[in-house]
């Protein structure tokens, strides 16, 4: 399977206008940035609360689990 093409593009915003009609669409957009900058918003806070690598750890500790 390749990569979608112009053609392939425009079509599924044809469909996508059909299907939700142009007064959605604004909503449907909004909706999704709010969404996907929830999911980075929640990332990037993973990432800090990770535990650092092995060698940056003092003293060789290990993690404890459970």
């Amino acid at each position: 399977m390749g990569r979608l093409g112009t053609w392939e593009i425009i079509i599924i915003v044809i469909l996508v206008a059909i299907i939700f009609g142009g007064r959605r669409l604004p909503d449907l957009g909004r909706y999704i940035g709010k969404g996907l900058a929830n999911f980075r918003s929640a990332v990037k806070e993973d990432d800090n609360k990770s535990p650092p690598p092995e060698e940056d750890r003092p003293n060789g500790d290990q993690p404890k689990n459970g």
